[in-house]
């Protein structure tokens, strides 16, 4: 009797693993990694949607070549390449309590706050919002 009930127990604990709803827009419904395994990795920016009112475009090529190295002690390091001009930003890192924001801060004192899109292995989405205009950036793993 007891193992059968261990097993119901079970099997309603996988059921509702594999139903819950994703907390992010674009993600998988689960995953063996943790928010922040999947978070840390080199970053390769790919694309870039601005939204501004009604007009959406892709912004990508008003942007440098884009490496986001986010690390495990939570600092990160954004490197921006435009032509032979190479520089690059330093901060840490901290999700919200329901981690589907990340807000960053700059050693300079800049903060942003990013709302995580999709969070994969190997897949980036983060939504930022300045002013009046939403910026969609879309990341894949630097290789």
């Amino acid at each position: 009797m007891k193992s059968t009930l261990t097993k119901i127990a079970f099997l309603f604990l996988v059921v509702v693993s594999f139903t819950a709803c994703d907390k992010y827009e674009e993600g998988a419904n689960y995953s063996l990694l943790t928010a922040k395994m999947r978070l840390v990795n080199h970053w390769k920016m790919t694309k870039v949607t601005a939204t501004n009112g009604n007009t959406t475009y892709d912004a990508t090529g008003n942007f440098p070549s884009t490496i986001l190295k986010v690390k495990k002690d939570d600092t990160y390091e954004v490197i921006y390449t435009f032509g032979n001009l190479v520089t690059t930003d330093n901060g840490t890192w901290a999700f919200n309590s329901d981690k589907t924001t990340v807000t960053t801060t700059e050693d300079n004192g800049d903060i942003g706050i990013y709302t995580i899109i999709k969070l994969k292995n190997k897949e980036l989405k983060l939504e930022y919002i300045d002013g009046s205009t939403t910026y969609v950036t879309t990341y894949s793993q630097d290789d």
